[in-house]
């Protein structure tokens, strides 16, 4: 029930004038860097190592005055230093993100720093038009997360279908068509090779309203492909485990993203200074939900661009222009099939000894996997890694794993996770 009035919450704050949803992200923001300060040993260390008390928060500009924090900074050390005095490690909830960067890390968060997550993802559902009757799908990576079901779905409320992203696009189409979902939500990747799917079999009976995507920002031909292919609207929703909460998402009558400052503080940074509009900015997030493994002045990872638009729809939240991170590269395998990248974090993020890593396709039937050794550990399970691969790509490829003692050429470049030398084919051509 909880979630229940949390998104009654987030509902109706979307509509506050920007000076009072300033107030209340400012408040929020000062009482989470006074208990990170306080109670969490690598906030602690970190503020005093870099010659800061713990400030007196007067303005969102204040936290500029704290160091930026990196997940190379965070990913070695145990669940003991990052997370509150007292908290009981067993009874976390424990996410595990890669995000586009290869670098794994878990996030440990209670039930109630999770309660705004989802809520955050249903405000933009109805702010699309979705309604409680109505059905939706989700493409789920993870196996053991296609039976889970919520309480509400009892009810007849939102009621869901679970795809797995590594099924035949074939089962996807038919078990849509079944469905008949009032919306689908998955990667952007897989979307555009279910969108695809559609193109190539000549499916013209397949209409779906509303088409979500995220992880990975989904091109023009992408979103061209699911108009056509499905009849949709197409929102992108900007998102991450890090940040608790959905960041940005695209508004139906403004040119742009609304920035969601009642969850989270995005800080836009060009070269350390808050960006102009019109200039590409480093994105730094506060997630202002989580007490547990508080992660404030977070270095994202990704680019958009600022705006200085003024929100036309009566919403009280800023806009950007776009999101501009750099969407993954498929795999492309022997057989004609292609992969995101998702299922290589799934192999990778588990593996023993990885630290960071990277899959390079240099050939249709090459692979090579460069990783880094995690901390505290010896060497990494190249033959473990390499087993791992085979069974994902099948036969005919050859995987080849390197490790090395550095993937970045500095510590502000971003790692693309899977980086295909393949020219890509156009639908045409494929199998």
């Amino acid at each position: 029930m909880n979630g229940v009035w949390e998104l009654r919450a987030l509902a109706a704050r979307q509509w506050w004038p920007r000076p009072e949803l300033e107030e209340l992200q400012l408040q929020r923001l000062r009482r989470l860097v006074k208990h990170a300060a306080s109670e969490v040993p690598f906030y602690r260390r970190l503020y005093a190592g870099a010659g800061v008390g713990v400030p007196e928060i007067t303005s969102v500009d204040d936290l500029r005055r704290l160091p930026v924090v990196r997940r190379q900074d965070i990913q070695a050390l145990p669940g003991e230093d990052l997370v509150a005095g007292g908290t009981n490690l067993a009874r976390c909830i424990r996410t595990r993100t890669s995000g586009s960067t290869g670098v794994p890390l878990e996030v440990l968060s209670s039930r109630s720093d999770r309660s705004v997550f989802n809520p955050s993802f249903f405000r933009v559902y109805l702010a699309w038009g979705l309604r409680p009757w109505h059905r939706l799908t989700y493409f789920q990576a993870r196996p053991e997360t296609l039976r889970i079901r919520s309480w509400y779905e009892g009810l007849g409320i939102f009621r869901r279908q679970m795809l797995f992203s590594l099924d035949e696009p074939a089962h996807w189409i038919e078990a849509i068509r079944t469905w008949r979902p009032h919306l689908i939500h998955g990667y952007s990747l897989t979307l555009k090779l279910l969108a695809e799917a559609v193109t190539r079999a000549g499916v013209d009976d397949l209409r779906v309203p509303l088409v979500v995507s995220t992880s990975g920002v989904l091109d023009e031909v992408g979103r061209t492909m699911l108009r056509t292919a499905l009849g949709a609207q197409v929102v992108d929703i900007y998102a991450s485990e890090e940040a608790g909460s959905v960041i940005a998402w695209e508004c139906p009558r403004c040119e742009g993203y609304h920035l969601c400052t009642d969850t989270v503080v995005a800080e836009l940074l060009k070269d350390g200074r808050p960006a102009r509009p019109g200039e590409d900015a480093e994105v730094v997030v506060t997630n202002l939900s989580n007490f547990t493994m508080p992660l404030i002045r977070y270095e994202q990872g990704d680019i958009v661009r600022v705006s200085d638009r003024t929100p036309v729809c009566g919403r009280g939240f800023p806009l950007i222009e776009s999101v501009c991170g750099r969407a993954g590269d498929y795999v492309v395998l022997p057989s004609g099939r292609r992969l995101t990248p998702h299922p290589f974090f799934l192999v990778l993020d588990h593996a023993m000894g990885v630290g960071c890593w990277q899959v390079v396709q240099e050939a249709i039937d090459h692979i090579v996997v460069r990783t880094t050794v995690g901390a505290g550990l010896e060497r990494a399970d190249v033959e473990g890694i390499r087993r791992g691969l085979a069974e994902l790509v099948g036969d005919g490829v050859r995987i080849d794993v390197a490790v090395v003692e550095n993937l970045r050429k500095s510590p502000a470049h971003k790692l693309r996770s899977v980086v295909s030398l393949l020219p890509e084919s156009p639908i045409q051509s494929e199998a």
